[in-house]
């Protein structure tokens, strides 16, 4: 199944499964839920030939509850975003919030990004690539849930645009440590900070937790060579 512009999120919405829904809604960490039924479709679905070959075309890995989603998505009316959220809720809390601000330029998928990457997007389609707060899985037996790693960054690298940029923001001095150095290795140029509190925005509900927990806030960019 695929859609046709402009951008929408009422496919996802239609698929949503209330009663499981409110489940997860009910549970403290609607993560354990959300593996039993994820992915909510192939990777290919929604996106077609026309959303892939949109320009500028924006990609947000873990969009959450579409908070930042809805902010860069309105400030940018002429571009293109797709946000990627694995945990089913969540996904269909970011598709209800886009929906609700009238946003026709978003579309949210409820898949692994990764697999995204690898399988459905082609080489040089996206001109930003948006990480906000991601998991660092600092343990070993978890390095293959992170999302940028050894056998995963040329995926990151050959889908941008020459100039395409990958823009991180995280409170774990451990996902620092432990991925920005891949992205060091490509031809490009890599930027790494800490940030006071004043560049931080409070742009994601984790960056509001970050913040009142007073955890120091680091943003990364990668420019892929054009």
């Amino acid at each position: 199944m695929t859609y046709e512009f402009p951008f929408t999120t009422q496919p996802l919405l239609e698929l949503k499964d209330e009663e499981k829904l409110n489940e997860a809604r009910r549970m403290k960490h609607p993560h354990g839920w959300s593996r039993e039924i994820r992915p909510l479709h192939d990777p290919g679905t929604f996106i077609s030939t026309e959303v892939i070959s949109a320009d500028p075309l924006y990609l947000e890995i873990g969009c959450g509850h579409g908070n930042y989603m809805e902010k860069i998505a309105s400030e940018e009316p002429e571009g293109h975003f797709i946000g990627v959220e694995n945990v089913h809720l969540f996904a269909v809390t970011a598709a209800e919030r886009v929906q609700k601000a009238g946003l026709s330029n978003v579309l949210i998928v409820n898949q692994d990004a990764n697999a995204l990457l690898q399988e459905v997007f082609p080489e040089e389609s996206l001109s930003k690539i948006y990480i906000m707060y991601p998991d660092p899985w600092p343990k070993n037996r978890h390095e293959k849930r992170r999302l940028i790693k050894e056998d995963t960054v040329e995926y990151y690298h050959s889908r941008l645009k020459p100039g395409g940029m990958i823009d991180i923001w995280t409170d774990a001095p451990k996902w620092v440590e432990l991925s920005s150095p891949f992205l060091e290795e490509l031809p490009g140029e890599m930027t790494k900070e800490e940030v006071s509190d004043e560049i931080s925005k409070q742009r994601t509900l984790f960056e509001r937790k970050a913040k009142s927990k007073q955890h120091p806030i680091f943003h990364i960019t990668y420019t892929k060579s054009g």
